[in-house]
């Protein structure tokens, strides 16, 4: 067998695991830093006609993306409904 050479912890990051977006991690401190850096940028303004649009967009993509896990859900209570039928009469 070859002789393994002892494990030496360069320091590298393989994935940072910090979750910086999480609440609790964030800090007072950090988040008024934040805070400082975003102060000067304003975002685009968008009409009411465009955010109604995204909204709605939002909104269909997100019952597109549901749609088939609602349909195993309605497939499974039809499967057990007819099989309680067949089970009862």
């Amino acid at each position: 067998m070859k002789k393994r050479e002892p494990f030496v912890d360069d320091g590298r990051t393989i994935a940072d695991m910090s979750a910086d977006w999480m609440p609790w991690n964030r800090g007072f401190f950090r988040g008024r830093a934040n805070r400082k850096k975003t102060e000067g940028r304003q975002p685009a303004k968008m009409s009411k006609q465009e955010e109604r649009e995204t909204y709605r967009a939002a909104v269909w993509a997100m019952y597109r993306a549901m749609l088939p896990q609602i349909l195993c859900i309605v497939a499974a209570f039809v499967l057990v409904f007819i099989l309680l039928k067949m089970w009862f009469t």
